[in-house]
């Protein structure tokens, strides 16, 4: 795997993928609103980049020499502004990565959102209403789920990843599957670790381009 840029990476599931790059000698752009201290870098291939808001110029930048883009945004109380978003901001990544010759994405959403273009899930609806930041995170997730369904990114490679994560979940590997039926996927989460793995692994291996496949807890 050659350079991936990493959304999100001051967060605990992006702070796992800087460590498996690291670890595993993959080069990584760290893309972060501000403080950019907070990546450590240990390498002289990596880099750092302060990107404002996901429709600044600068995006493009941060793409450059990069063969994936992988996300790793919530929201927090740090986040919690439309710049930070990924919905309504898919036009202006898309554009960044066209124009820095970068076609594959991987964004991270929630084991309990339903695949583009099939509605809102009963559990997210719920979600939804709850105040504070996890109704906000799941309006902001299913609006990613939206806005898949109705053809934004259409020209790079996507996959969206239901994934079950938590930070004390198991570190194993997860068992990915194209939907429910028949799968053995449970609803129980892997480690940010275990899920960092999985997510620089599909970026490269492209096995559910186009696809939102169910990423958690084998049975």
């Amino acid at each position: 795997m050659s350079r991936v840029a990493i959304i999100g990476a001051a967060g605990g599931l992006g702070q796992a993928i800087v460590k498996h790059c690291q670890d595993n000698s993959i080069p990584f752009t760290a893309i972060v609103r501000s403080r950019p201290e907070r990546i450590q870098l240990t390498r002289t291939t990596d880099r750092v980049a302060v990107v404002p808001s996901l429709s600044d110029k600068l995006l493009q930048a941060a793409f450059e020499d990069c063969q994936a883009v992988i996300t790793a945004t919530g929201i927090t109380s740090t986040s919690n502004d439309p710049s930070a978003f990924l919905s309504p901001n898919f036009d202006a990544i898309e554009e960044a990565m066209l124009a820095a010759n970068v076609t594959r994405i991987v964004i991270v959403n929630t084991l309990v959102t339903s695949a583009p273009g099939e509605g809102i899930s009963n559990a997210m609806r719920f979600f939804k209403w709850i105040p504070g930041s996890m109704g906000k995170g799941a309006t902001e997730m299913q609006a990613v789920v939206d806005a898949l369904g109705a053809g934004k990114l259409s020209k790079v490679k996507w996959t969206l990843v239901r994934a079950g994560v938590h930070p004390s979940g198991a570190n194993e590997e997860p068992v990915a599957s194209a939907d429910w039926a028949g799968s053995t996927n449970t609803l129980q989460p892997v480690s940010y670790e275990a899920m960092a793995r999985w997510m620089v692994e599909e970026a490269s291996a492209c096995r559910f381009v186009g696809m939102a496949p169910l990423v958690s807890k084998k049975k």
